[in-house]
């Protein structure tokens, strides 16, 4: 995972230059999620994490994992991705920072992540499962009893979807070519994405945590699907209390966090 979609950086991947644009570019995408404060505050909270023991499941170029260390967290990270990993080894390594990094697949479980976690965080990652009930499961076995999860899925009520079914499978008359269901998967992050109405998502979470809470949040393109220049003219004239307001109900993003594991 990357924020350079279009490949127009033309930098080398793990190159000091490389990694500078990714959080220029990583920064940008997730401003919306600053809310005045360090970025993903809304989700994380303002207690420290100095010390504690955080587990990333994805992590990408190692984006959100820098940013887990540099709130003083001692990161552990898995990716199903050989070449995120060495790329999250190279960003801590040029950056000197401490951290550990595997290959692992988080639908399989670990004995000696049994108990072992103060929180698990993952962004955008597990509704790539074929079975992500496996994951949740998972997570809860790996924390400790006072621990949190947190991060994002797919929003299942968002704009997105039928905006793709307009645009790309109406209008550009693919229907002729493919089922809605490949129109779907064809205009996200992977075949395999699964979108959740949020009080599906919670109710999964709750199956397992004995509290868990749901906000929706989205980016521009969600509530203005229009070309950049229109979308960015009207935007700007929107006041944030009135983007908030819409994208509660429409926006791609469903947050979570999760906490207060049951005994076993």
């Amino acid at each position: 995972m990357t924020y350079d979609w279009r490949q127009g950086a033309g930098l080398e991947p793990g190159s000091a230059e490389w990694f500078d644009d990714q959080d220029r570019r990583g920064d940008a995408q997730h401003a919306h999620f600053q809310a005045g404060g360090e970025l993903f505050d809304r989700l994380l909270g303002d207690a420290s994490l100095e010390g504690r023991e955080v587990l990333e499941i994805g992590v990408g170029s190692g984006y959100h994992a820098e940013l887990l260390s540099r709130r003083g967290a001692r990161v552990t990270g898995i990716d199903l991705a050989a070449p995120a990993v060495e790329l999250t080894r190279t960003r801590f390594d040029q950056r000197e920072l401490d951290g550990t990094f595997e290959v692992w697949d988080a639908e399989q479980d670990r004995p000696e992540f049994e108990r072992r976690f103060d929180a698990v965080w993952s962004w955008g990652v597990i509704h790539h499962s074929a079975h992500t009930a496996r994951i949740v499961r998972n997570v809860h076995r790996w924390l400790r009893a006072d621990g949190a999860f947190a991060g994002m899925v797919y929003h299942r009520d968002s704009t997105r979807l039928p905006v793709a079914l307009i645009r790309d499978w109406i209008l550009a008359c693919n229907w002729r070519s493919h089922s809605v269901d490949e129109a779907l998967w064809r205009n996200t992050d992977g075949f395999t994405a699964r979108f959740y109405p949020a009080d599906q998502w919670r109710d999964l979470l709750l199956a397992f945590f004995d509290e868990a809470h749901t906000s929706v949040q989205g980016l521009d393109v969600d509530l203005l699907p229009l070309p950049e220049p229109w979308r960015r003219m009207v935007w700007e004239r929107l006041s944030l209390a009135t983007r908030e307001r819409h994208l509660r109900g429409v926006g791609h993003f469903l947050l979570f966090q999760a906490r207060s594991v049951r005994d076993p």
